[in-house]
């Protein structure tokens, strides 16, 4: 988690001054203040009956999910529909009675396509619930469905039956995904699973009216006896399309929209809070805070990498993507493999293949009925004993009557007796579904995902179900087909098996989410196991360790960052200047010239003339400073990089050349005049060796942005410094000479060159090359960079920061070192002309005065290749270590408005140009000054497009 930037006795006052909050919107409809909490209790408002039954409706979609699932299995034994189907008379005799039934393929065919329809439904509806949102998804399913009921009523044959309902899939999946989604994220955390678990009472609702129409339909001998258990399905369509039309957006989508003032309403409609409650404010606070916060660990990117980010991070990591993603899937998975849905669809045709039952759908409708009346038991039981035991229990007590269930039907099967006792405890193993793995795999699907990949996870867990769904309702024909397998009861053995995976599966895998938050399930999940989920208690809140003012409001920064990456603009489209500039740039004079940061993040030295390596400029960016967490049990956050963007404190810290050694420079310590506590109120300083002597040093790994390298922890007296001053435990390390991180995405010359790009295959690449000495690598294809963050050189022109300052009041100017430039330029024909530019060419003084066209024997060459994305940097007050409040906090905000211009990173800011050394001359590098000639040496057509893995 990152570092709270306000002291931390500010908070009390700040969430007990009032009932009501102050809520700022803008004209725009932005909101400027929400107030924030750290009280754990708090970030939720306490529950009413218009919240329980707004949520509560959405359940409502589980009745023709249910509906659409249960009539089949009544539908397939009708005598009329096989007769229609088949062709074959209807029987006279016992033995024609007992054949009188659909082929093994037909059965397959009709059941199993409609679960193929909701797979890839599901799949569409992840991708759907983010662009339109997770109601109009809803709707759109409803529309789906319709379409697909209509065919199915018009079929006299198996064409249209088959066709109309994979259509009806298709909008089944819509649903069957979104409403666990949009149920989870508009409900209360105390009646969450409640709610949740009326979804699968709805279905239960559902496969039990399904069963009294077939009951009532199965003797017609006209079409009727299937067009209307089928047409009656669009009924349920157009109730919950009308209602859930009347019900408000999930919160957490505006939220993932950059829509806070909208989400602030609808929080407002759902917890019967006036919106300027402190309630609804926190708890809009705590969604922002956790959506910055996941969005930092798993930035987003272009589309493909939107759904990678569900496969990103380790296995052994409860809480990385891909676990959540697994156990997702996995979840939904073993659902299916309980083998309940072999009882619903196919329960009907096995009673009748019984031979001593009189009413094989009599026994149909009870064992539906006894699935509707436990199902509300969960109702209770999974807020009172939570998630984890009735998944651990259910799959006990289920286990237990299919083994029983197996082993009577095989060894005295044809005794009524037995079968009467079967029957009983295929009842009880009903029970046992349907008030525990029933409703609890929704539950938990809906909980474990953290807002970016949401509605994708859950896509993508709804679709697991519908494809192990659509694999039992293919093959389960050919085991108990009597013209098949003819398994009978001895099918009950493989759910048996299945069903103890099941256990061992919940025991070791499931974590407990009871009483919790969705953005707690996340911080739970970072810091325990399965097994010990149980016992874990929030104790902190996001809006907390992301950011809170001294005026209790979240910090302004993460506002104007989700809001910047949640909304939609278009590409400016610019034109490239034609020509280059007539007469060649300097290297500004003054004190915006050449700059090197030792220590990445603190402010810059500014240099009269410098060394260029490959690397970058000698000493650029050796030193970085991590926030050191030894206590997390997640190994990935025991070592939290520290940059402006999310600590604003280094913006106290100055370096300067040290006066009495060339081979050091001082770090000044800045206390900031507003009294807050940090470092204590007196200057300090340290002096560090450009190149330390790394003899008997730790080694620790550093991962920047995925690409990973070995460094130097420099030990106690280093560290213990900067500990002193920030007030936390820091971690300062050194990347010694000759060791470097990969260059990742398209930023490489050679990427450039060749129109490729390291896709996230690399990072596994980088992780090992960290540990191979730099002997052994032998020549790479690209050159490697330090703790910069993408490349060796950025490079700006003052041309660019004069439009900078001009957007600020009169009189104001932007500070050019929070830009964080290696090399500044003055003579640019206007501002902004560097999108375009491809490569420049710095000239000593002797090749200046060259002829133009023998320039190219010698000078340097820096080869740019991809633009400079922006961040909260730009609004950092070096005075105080804040984050600006006056205008010159606004700086991202204005720069947003019209340089969002690279197609790769369309809502990022960008300024400044990345470059790497080229090779012009016979080696690479060499010293250049201030007041040196530069020239543009390639122009491109069009803007780059910036990709870097994660970023």
């Amino acid at each position: 988690m990152q570092a709270s930037k306000s002291t931390p006795d500010t908070f009390t006052e700040a969430q007990s001054w009032c009932c009501l909050s102050k809520t700022i919107i803008m004209p725009s409809g932005a909101l400027a203040e929400v107030s924030a909490t750290t009280d754990v209790e708090r970030i939720e408002a306490p529950i009413t009956w218009k919240a329980y039954l707004m949520c509560a409706f959405a359940a409502f979609g589980g009745i023709f999910f249910g509906y659409d699932s249960g009539y089949i299995n009544g539908v397939k034994s009708m005598p009329y529909f096989i007769q229609q189907q088949t062709g074959k008379p209807y029987p006279q005799t016992p033995e024609e009675e007992t054949a009188f039934v659909l082929e093994s393929w037909r059965d397959s065919l009709i059941t199993s396509i409609l679960s193929a329809g909701t797979f890839f439904g599901a799949i569409i509806a992840g991708d759907l619930a983010d662009f339109i949102g997770r109601r109009f998804t809803i709707i759109s399913g409803c529309a789906v469905f319709i379409v697909g009921v209509i065919l199915q009523t018009a079929s006299t044959g198996l064409g249209l039956i088959v066709a109309g309902r994979l259509i009806a899939g298709f909008g089944v999946g819509f649903v069957s995904a979104i409403i666990i989604l949009y149920m989870s994220e508009c409900s209360p955390k105390k009646i969450r699973g409640a709610i949740v678990s009326g979804y699968q009472f709805a279905i239960t609702i559902g496969l039990l009216l399904a069963a009294c129409v077939d009951y009532g339909t199965q003797d017609r001998r006209d079409t009727g006896s299937y067009r209307i258990p089928i047409a009656l399905q669009m009924l349920w369509a157009l109730i919950l399309a009308a209602g859930i039309a009347y019900l408000p957006e999930s919160p957490r989508w505006f939220v993932k929209r950059g829509k806070l003032d909208q989400a602030a309403r609808v929080l407002s409609r759902l917890r019967g809070q006036p919106i300027e409650s402190h309630y609804v404010q926190h708890e809009l606070a705590e969604i922002v805070a956790n959506h910055e916060y996941e969005l930092q660990v798993v930035p987003q990117g272009s589309y493909w990498s939107s759904w990678a980010n569900c496969f990103h991070g380790s296995l052994l990591k409860p809480s990385s993507n891909l676990r959540r993603t697994i156990l997702g899937t996995s979840m939904q998975m073993m659902q299916q493999w309980t083998g309940v849905n072999f009882v619903f669809y196919f329960g009907t045709s096995f009673f009748t293949q019984l031979g001593t039952i009189d009413n094989p759908f009599l026994i149909s409708l009870i064992t539906t009925l006894v699935n509707v009346c436990s199902t509300p038991i969960s109702f209770w039981t999974i807020e009172r004993f939570g998630r984890r035991p009735l998944l651990i229990w259910g799959a006990l007590g289920m286990l237990v009557c299919e083994f029983l269930v197996a082993i009577m039907g095989t060894a005295d099967g044809q005794n009524p007796a037995t079968v009467r006792a079967m029957i009983a405890f295929i009842c009880i193993y009903i029970f046992f579904f349907a008030s525990t793995w029933g409703p609890g795999a929704w539950v938990v699907i809906g909980e474990i995902f953290p807002l970016p990949i949401r509605s994708r996870g859950v896509a993508l867990s709804t679709a697991s179900n519908w494809l192990w769904n659509c694999i039992i309702t293919v093959i389960t024909p050919y085991l108990v087909g009597p013209d098949k397998g003819n398994l009978g009861a001895k099918v009950f053995f493989l759910w048996g098996a299945l069903c103890t995976a099941c256990f061992v599966y919940a025991y070791l895998l499931v974590p407990e989410t009871k009483g919790l938050s969705l953005e707690q399930v996340d911080k739970m999940l970072e810091e325990t196991t399965p097994r010990n989920s149980s016992r874990w208690v929030p104790h902190s809140t996001f809006a907390g360790e992301m950011g809170v003012t001294e005026k209790g409001t979240l910090a302004p920064e993460i506002l104007d960052d989700v809001e910047r990456k949640g909304s939609v603009m278009k590409i400016k489209q610019a034109s490239p200047n034609s020509t280059p500039s007539s007469s060649p740039m300097l290297i500004a004079n003054g004190p915006h010239q050449l700059y090197i940061h030792p220590i990445k993040s603190l402010r810059p030295i500014p240099l009269s003339s410098a060394e260029l390596t490959p690397t970058g400029i000698a000493n650029d960016r050796r030193y970085m400073l991590f926030k050191h967490n030894p206590s997390a049990s997640d190994s990935s956050k025991r070592l939290q990089r520290m940059t402006v963007t999310f600590f604003a404190e280094l913006g106290l810290f100055t370096q300067a050349l040290s006066d009495s050694n060339d081979g050091n420079f001082t770090v000044t310590y800045n206390p900031p005049p507003c009294g807050r506590k940090i470092g204590g109120r007196e200057q300090k300083q340290l002096e560090v060796a450009f190149k330390p002597d790394t003899e008997g040093l730790e080694e620790v790994e550093v991962d920047l942005h995925g690409s990973k390298t070995r460094a130097f922890n420099m030990g106690r007296n280093v560290n213990g410094w900067f500990t002193d001053c920030f007030g936390w435990e820091v971690l300062c390390v050194y990347m010694r000479e000759g060791t470097t991180r990969q260059v990742l995405g398209n930023l490489s010359p050679n990427a450039v060159a060749n129109g490729t790009k390291s896709s996230n295959s690399k990072w596994w690449f980088s992780s090992f090359a960290a540990y191979v000495p730099e002997s052994l690598k032998g020549k790479q294809e690209d050159e490697g960079i330090t703790f910069a963050d993408c490349a060796p050189y950025l490079v700006i022109t003052e041309e660019s920061v004069k439009d900078v300052s001009s957007r600020l009041p009169d009189g104001a100017e932007m500070d050019i070192t929070k830009f964080r430039a290696n090399i500044v330029l003055e003579g640019a024909e206007e501002a902004y002309e560097e999108d375009y530019w491809g490569a420049i060419s710095i000239l000593p003084p002797a090749i200046a005065e060259e002829e133009p066209q023998d320039r190219n024997s010698g000078g340097m060459e820096i080869l740019l290749t991809q633009n400079c994305l922006r961040c909260q940097s730009l609004n950092i007050d070096y005075t105080n270590g804040i984050f600006a409040k006056d205008e010159a906090g606004t700086v991202l905000k204005k720069l947003t408005k019209d340089r969002r211009v690279d197609a790769g990173k369309k809502y990022s800011p960008v300024f400044g140009r990345y470059g790497f050394l080229g090779s012009k001359g016979d080696e690479k590098g060499g010293r250049v000054r201030v007041g040196d000639k530069v020239t543009v040496s390639k122009r491109n057509d069009e803007r780059t497009k910036f990709y870097w893995p994660g970023l």
